[in-house]
């Protein structure tokens, strides 16, 4: 999503970005290319120092800045990489599907990003989406290798085949879940082991202050409350090894970004699943900051290699803004146990 700027006043913040919405779309609706070119150019944890190479519990891998003179390109939101590390796929907050081919080293690093491709989303009915309905926020991807894709404006969760240019199915959603802000929805979803979605609202407050959170399966919601770091909103969820969730956090400021990587335990959320509205609270992971490689961080995706580590991807929303960046980093989750 596009967060409101905090100097500008709320009319004018909503003009803005209505305005910057309304321009994306007419752009996104003006052809469809298909492949395209991106540049990657290799970022440092920390620039001009490559000798850190750790933040908290995450050992650095590899980072790029990823730009491209394809129009559309930008805005990524949600973030999924294939189990075996050779694919990604990422939704776009202008309704667009964006997929590339992966290549690692033997230790798990990623090396190298080529044949992009996008498409945009479809409804139901196989049209594209329209304008207050193209707002892909969060993406999942569950054992069958569909896809799932939450969207704010219209709040709705919708699962795509795993082709480009498949249409969805509507997936069934809280009652609740309509009365979420317009740019406060679902920002982040995933699958746990049960084949259960997880998901977390952005801005939807409860009284004391938490967000509202639910275990959704079939028909059926469990709602929970998840407690925030003051100052931030969570933008990606993504299903650990051994039923942790990892969860990004961000403070939204263009001369101060600050991004926060946090474990929801386990066994915390397995109490959330048997009693409804039970607070959950993360466990910081990893803190980015400047003067380390750090952007409007939305999209988050967890794998294991063929070594068993747990390799951890983010990539950053530009929000298509000259001041941000399309960043893609990778971490390998630190076990000190």
């Amino acid at each position: 999503m596009r967060p409101r700027s905090r100097p500008w006043r709320p009319r004018q913040a909503h003009a803005v970005a209505f305005a910057l919405s309304l321009a994306g779309f007419l752009a996104a609706t003006n052809g469809f290319a298909g492949r395209f070119t991106v540049t990657a150019l290799p970022v440092a944890l920390e620039p001009g120092n490559t000798g850190v190479t750790r933040v908290g519990r995450l050992a650095f891998l590899s980072g790029f800045e990823l730009s491209s003179d394809h129009g559309r390109f930008g805005g990524l939101s949600g973030l999924s990489v294939s189990p075996d590390g050779t694919r990604l796929r990422a939704v776009s907050d202008r309704g667009y599907w964006v997929a590339a081919a992966l290549a690692h080293d033997h230790e798990g690093r990623l090396t190298a990003l080529d044949s992009w491709r996008d498409a945009p989303l479809l409804t139901p009915a196989g049209q594209r989406t329209g304008l207050y309905e193209h707002d892909a926020e969060g993406l999942a991807r569950d054992s069958s290798g569909s896809f799932l894709v939450s969207f704010e404006g219209k709040h709705r969760i919708w699962r795509y085949p795993a082709g480009l240019s498949a249409s969805p199915k509507p997936v069934a959603t809280p009652r609740d879940l309509r009365r979420a802000p317009v740019n406060g929805g679902l920002e982040g979803i995933t699958v746990l082991s049960d084949g259960s979605l997880l998901g977390i609202t952005e801005k939807q407050a409860n009284r004391d202050g938490s967000l509202k959170g639910w275990f959704m399966k079939a028909r059926n919601a469990r709602e929970f409350a998840y407690v925030p770091a003051d100052g931030y909103s969570p933008t990606g969820v993504a299903a650990a090894p051994g039923g942790d969730v990892l969860l990004l956090e961000r403070s939204f400021d263009l001369l101060r970004m600050r991004v926060r990587i946090v474990r929801l335990p386990g066994e915390r959320l397995r109490e959330a699943r048997r009693k409804p509205g039970t607070r959950v609270r993360g466990e910081v992971m990893a803190d980015l900051q400047r003067p380390l490689s750090v952007d409007n961080f939305e999209g988050l995706a967890l794998r294991r290699d063929r070594a068993g580590r747990v390799l951890l991807y983010v990539v950053s929303d530009n929000n298509f803004l000259p001041l941000q960046r399309t960043l893609l980093l990778q971490f390998r989750v630190i076990d000190d146990s």
